[in-house]
């Protein structure tokens, strides 16, 4: 019984790993997909991007927020201002509608107070990220040495610390961008929201679907960074 349980365990482990690293490896292509799909589409109610930012910007925002010009794909938010690339601020296009209204959930956050923590947690998190490879290989080294006894003995359980606190390191990166990814479903939850006053139901359900294929990039994120060493995937950043 317990082999069946072992091989049991061993094939949903084998499974969940095969699932991981699909997202890690194809969740941006599918992103790409679904926003070339929604860029066919034109939104009916005859707004634009301008429009529906100044809309959303007086009912939601207080009328604080200022539009900035961005280059093309790098349309984002910052304190107290969104940039919109020329193609995005004079599109109808669903997908346009869906990105910016993401931005604009973030631009709710920053309202309430609920991006602040999150920036100052990112921003002390990249600084404990610059420690992470000078401990594993201090650690290495020392480990090394140690067990070859060309240093005492205790040398290599000071290595065996040293890769110890990069391991908790790399656990930190990981918990980090799992609160990224609930960070940006909470703005495209109030960014669904915005849309759902303005678009059709079949309008906002496609606009759905590429909010919801964009943050899977996220989950993509944190799986490279948790299999990045299997080489079966592409690394990325422990800390962005």
């Amino acid at each position: 019984m317990w082999l069946y349980v072992v091989i049991g365990a061993g094939v949903l482990f084998f499974l969940i790993i095969c699932f991981c690293l699909a997202v890690a490896n194809f969740s941006f292509d599918n992103f790409k997909e679904k926003r070339d799909e929604a860029g066919r589409y034109r939104a009916q109610n005859g707004m634009f991007i301008s429009d529906f930012v100044e809309e959303i910007n007086e009912r939601y925002l207080g009328g604080a927020l200022s539009v900035r010009r961005a280059e093309e794909f790098r349309d984002h938010f910052a304190p107290n201002y969104i940039a919109l690339s020329p193609s995005i601020i004079s599109s109808n296009s669903l997908a346009s509608f869906a990105i910016i209204a993401h931005e604009l959930g973030h631009a709710l956050q920053y309202k309430k107070g609920e991006l602040t923590k999150h920036w100052q947690r990112r921003s002390k998190n990249r600084i404990l990220g610059k420690f992470f490879l000078p401990f594993v290989l201090v650690g290495v080294v020392l480990a090394v040495l140690g067990l070859l006894s060309v240093l005492p003995t205790f040398v290599m359980y000071i290595g065996i610390g040293f890769l110890g606190l990069g391991f908790v390191i790399f656990l930190i990166a990981c918990y980090s961008k799992y609160l990224e990814i609930r960070v940006e479903k909470s703005a495209s939850k109030y960014g669904m929201n915005f849309l759902r006053e303005c678009l059709t139901k079949g309008e906002a359900k496609i606009c759905e679907e590429l909010l919801n294929s964009a943050r899977l990039t996220y989950w993509g994120s944190l799986f490279r960074t948790m299999l990045g060493w299997t080489m079966l995937t592409k690394k990325d950043k422990m800390f962005n």
